[in-house]
C-alpha cells in the first residue's frame, strides 16, 4: 500500500522546477553567451509543466495526464542532456533530443495499448527514460577525459541510477499492477508513491549537479587564469617553475632546457605599438610550440622570454631544436599595418643529467642566451661545462 500522496509529490516537484527554471533564466540573462543555462531553464520549465499535468491523474487515461505530462517530464530529461552537451561545448540537436518525447506522446495517443495498460505505458516510459540517462552518462564519460571536474563521477552514478530505477518499477508494475480509478478502499501499491518520490527528488538533485559542475568549471578557470600568461596561453613564469620542479623530479633523467628570447621586440613596439609587439610574441609562442616534442614544457617567463623543458632529451638534439625554433620564426613574415616585418630569436640551450637541479639549468640556457645576445642575436648557443653559470 502507498504511504504517499502522489499529487501533492507533483506538485511539490512543479514548485522544485518552476524555482530552478527561474533561476537558470536568471543566470543566462546575466551571462547570454553561456547557452546552457537558457536550455537548462527550457529543460526545469517543461519538467514544472509535466508534473503540474500528472498531478491529475485519476488512474485512466486522460491526454494531459498521461501523454502530455509524462512526454514534457522526458523532453525535461532530453534538453537537460542538450545543455550538457552545450556545457561541455558540443553541438545541440533540438531534433534528437525531442525524438524520445514526439514518440511517448504519438504511441499513447494512436495506440490503444498505451491508452489502456498502465503497465505497458510504464515499460515504454522506462525505456526512454534509460535511453536519455544513458546518453548523459556517456556525455560524461566522454568529457571526464578532457575535463576532470571532481562531481561528474557521482552525477554519472546518480544518473545510472535513475535510470535503474525507472526500469525496477517497470517490472514492480507487472508483478503489482496500479490500481483502477481513484478509490481510496483500493489504494495503490507501494512502489507508485516510491516513484513518484524518485522523480521529486531526481529533479533535485539532476538541478543541484548543474550548479555544482558550472562551480567547479569556474574554479577550474580561475586557477588556469592564476597559472596562465593571457596573450599566449602559455604557462607564466611561477607555474612554469613550480612544473618543471615537479617534472624533473618524477622523471629524474636526461633533459634539455631552451631559453628563447625574442629579439628587438621593443622596437616593433615603438614602430607598431603594443598590438604590434604582442601580435609578434603571440605568433613566436605559437611558432615555438609548433616545433616542440608533445610532452615538452613551456612557458612564458618574462616580456619576450621563453622557456622550454624538455625531458630525455640529449644535447645534440636540444641543439637541433633550437635552430629549427630559430629558422621556423626568421621564416615567418609578420603583416603589421601596411608593412611586412620580419622577426628572430635568440636561443639558448643547456643540458643535464639526474644531479643538475633545475634551478642550474636554467642558469646555464640563461648564460648561453646571454652570449647569442652578445654576439649579435639570431642564434643558437649551447652552454658547455666551464662558461660562467649565469648572468645577472
Amino acid at each position: 500500500m502507498s504511504f504517499v500522496n502522489v499529487p501533492t509529490v507533483m506538485l511539490s516537484g512543479l514548485v522544485v522546477q518552476a524555482m530552478f527554471s527561474y533561476i537558470f533564466w536568471r543566470n543566462w540573462r546575466a551571462e547570454p553567451r553561456r547557452q546552457e543555462f537558457l536550455v537548462w531553464a527550457a529543460s526545469a520549465a517543461s519538467a514544472s509543466l509535466g508534473m503540474l499535468l500528472m498531478s491529475f491523474y485519476t488512474g485512466s487515461y486522460s491526454l494531459g495526464s498521461v501523454t502530455i505530462g509524462p512526454g514534457l517530464v522526458l523532453m525535461s530529461l532530453a534538453m537537460a542532456w542538450q545543455g550538457l552537451r552545450r556545457f561541455d561545448h558540443r553541438s545541440v540537436d533540438l531534433t534528437l533530443a525531442s525524438a524520445g518525447p514526439l514518440l511517448w506522446m504519438a504511441l499513447t495517443t494512436v495506440v490503444p495499448i498505451f491508452q489502456v495498460d498502465v503497465t505497458a505505458r510504464l515499460v515504454l516510459w522506462a525505456v526512454l527514460t534509460v535511453a536519455y540517462a544513458g546518453l548523459i552518462v556517456q556525455e560524461h564519460r566522454l568529457s571526464v577525459r578532457e575535463e576532470h571536474l571532481p562531481s561528474r563521477r557521482m552525477i554519472m552514478a546518480w544518473f545510472a541510477i535513475h535510470g535503474a530505477l525507472a526500469l525496477l518499477a517497470s517490472v514492480a508494475a507487472v508483478f503489482w499492477p496500479l490500481a483502477d480509478g481513484g478509490d481510496p478502499m483500493n489504494p495503490q501499491p507501494l512502489w507508485h508513491g516510491l516513484l513518484a518520490l524518485e522523480l521529486l527528488l531526481h529533479g533535485i538533485v539532476a538541478a543541484s549537479s548543474v550548479y555544482l559542475l558550472v562551480k567547479e568549471r569556474l574554479q577550474l578557470e580561475s586557477q588556469w587564469v592564476a597559472a596562465t600568461d593571457t596573450l599566449t596561453g602559455l604557462v607564466n613564469r611561477a607555474t612554469f617553475l613550480d612544473m618543471l620542479q615537479s617534472l624533473s623530479m618524477k622523471i629524474r633523467g636526461e633533459g634539455a632546457f631552451l631559453y628563447v628570447d625574442v629579439d628587438h621586440v621593443k622596437r616593433v613596439n615603438d614602430r607598431f605599438g603594443h598590438s604590434g609587439g604582442d601580435h609578434v610574441l603571440k605568433t613566436c609562442a605559437e611558432l615555438i610550440a609548433r616545433e616542440l616534442p608533445q610532452h615538452a614544457l613551456l612557458g612564458r617567463l618574462a616580456g619576450a622570454e621563453f622557456a622550454a623543458y624538455i625531458p630525455f632529451c640529449n644535447l645534440e638534439k636540444a641543439e637541433q631544436l633550437g635552430h629549427v625554433i630559430c629558422e621556423s620564426v626568421a621564416q615567418e613574415i609578420f603583416m603589421l599595418g601596411d608593412a611586412m616585418v620580419g622577426v628572430t630569436v635568440s636561443v639558448g640551450v643547456a643540458h643535464g643529467a639526474v644531479q643538475v637541479t633545475p634551478d642550474e639549468l636554467l642558469k646555464r640556457a640563461d648564460a648561453a642566451l646571454h652570449s647569442a645576445k652578445v654576439g649579435g642575436r639570431n642564434a643558437v648557443v649551447v652552454w658547455h661545462e666551464g662558461d660562467r653559470p649565469s648572468y645577472a
